[in-house]
């Protein structure tokens, strides 16, 4: 009987610690760790995976502007208008229906002059 109770009582004590075991943290978490902390604090919001594939994001930003090398006031804008686009506004030039010949093949030419 004694036995028993041992052997319940060590597998009681192994499930409980597998229940409290913490995993180790993801390369994302441990990347979201590193970054500057109001980076951290502008993407908080946000899971760490979600995080990092944003500052990537905004990382391929800067080199399609031509900014391979950006420093970190201009990555901090970039990453701002990622996050909160409403905050960031760029102007429309469109043409609109003024065009000649219209700017998309879905638009119905004008119809003919009547003679």
């Amino acid at each position: 009987m004694p036995r028993l109770l041992l052997a319940l009582l060590f597998a009681f004590a192994g499930v409980l610690h597998a229940q409290t075991a913490v995993p180790p943290p993801t390369p994302e978490e441990q990347a979201f760790a590193r970054l500057a902390p109001d980076i951290r604090q502008m993407l908080g919001h946000l899971t760490a995976a979600q995080a990092m594939q944003t500052v990537r994001h905004a990382e391929q930003h800067l080199i399609a502007l031509g900014m391979p090398n950006a420093s970190g006031e201009q990555f901090r804008n970039v990453l701002q208008a990622l996050v909160q686009p409403s905050s960031y506004s760029v102007g429309s030039a469109s043409a609109g229906a003024t065009s000649f010949p219209p700017l998309s093949p879905l638009v119905a030419p004008p119809p003919p002059l009547p003679r």
